[in-house]
């Protein structure tokens, strides 16, 4: 069987997904987890918001996007937090400071006791040209 002919192939540079920075103790109750959350920014779910802004300025549809955002940030904090306490149980309670999986680069880093700076960077495959 002969290979399949050679595609070309474009190369698109790996971008940051979010940045959050973030400390646990600001936040210790169920209803009170979004206290935790210092700073948040990403750029997909920025270009969302700005986008049901623009095109329509229904209020409730301004209200899902908010409420989608403010759940992926709870949901990427909490894995982030789970992420950390996992890896210590495996290190001599030293945490994690990078994961990498086949889609991102996840970068934890505990500046101050407590503080802790999150990253994600989204690295896309090849793209192969198909014809």
């Amino acid at each position: 069987m002969a290979p399949p002919p050679e595609a070309p192939q474009t190369i698109i540079p790996a971008h940051l997904g979010f940045l959050a920075i973030y400390n646990p103790s600001l936040g210790t109750q169920e209803d009170s987890l979004e206290n935790q959350i210092v700073y948040y920014s990403s750029s997909e779910s920025q270009e969302e918001y700005t986008t049901a802004l623009r095109k329509n300025l229904n209020p409730k549809a301004v209200q899902d996007a908010i409420r989608k955002e403010n759940n992926e940030q709870l949901r990427q904090i909490g894995l982030a937090q789970g992420m950390v306490e996992f890896g210590r149980s495996f290190s001599d309670g030293r945490s994690v400071d990078t994961i990498e999986t086949a889609k991102s680069r996840i970068i934890l880093h505990e500046l101050e006791a407590g503080w802790w700076i999150l990253a994600v960077s989204i690295v896309p495959f090849l793209n192969w040209a198909c014809f």
